[in-house]
């Protein structure tokens, strides 16, 4: 799907591609193409093919970006985090590692914050920050308040532009 095509097929308006021509299974041309999928993406279906609508849009405005390339380098982040917010500004290229980065807290997450855990054996918060499918240890403190600080610096430092906090 190349930038020249995307334009043919969509106008992109209030963050969101519109098909500029009815027919072929597209429905209401008046609402945003494609539907949202159980992931919390919008997902279009082109000539057969699904494609993420974020990733449409990404294309559209970044013709030497390859849509093609599914490689763990070549993925769009939101960086809001808000799957559906495809305003272009919120776009950017990014690993899937970088993606990691910019997730929040997990379901299973015991201190309530990013990179801090109760270590039993030590009985101490122990800081460990990921980069790149490796764990960089902060160290074990007893006071949960270093532990967040700590953690807060390290992901400052390893994560860039990417860093999310909580």
């Amino acid at each position: 799907m190349t930038h020249d095509e995307l334009e043919a097929l969509f106008e992109y308006r209030d963050n969101e591609l519109y098909w500029k021509e009815s027919g072929k299974g597209r429905g209401d041309i008046s609402k945003p193409a494609g539907s949202i999928h159980p992931t919390g993406y919008r997902d279009i279906r082109i000539d057969g093919k699904l494609y993420r609508a974020h990733r449409l849009i990404y294309q559209m405005f970044n013709e030497q970006w390859d849509i093609t390339d599914n490689s763990r380098d070549n993925s769009v982040d939101h960086a809001d985090n808000d799957k559906l917010n495809n305003n272009i500004d919120n776009l950017r290229v990014a690993t899937i590692s970088q993606q990691q980065h910019n997730r929040g807290n997990m379901k299973n997450n015991t201190s309530g914050h990013k990179g801090v855990s109760w270590h039993k054996q030590h009985k101490k918060w122990q800081v460990l920050v990921k980069l790149n499918n490796k764990n960089h240890h902060g160290g074990t403190f007893v006071n949960l308040e270093d532990a967040i600080a700590k953690a807060t610096q390290m992901r400052n430092e390893l994560h860039g532009e990417f860093v999310k906090h909580e």
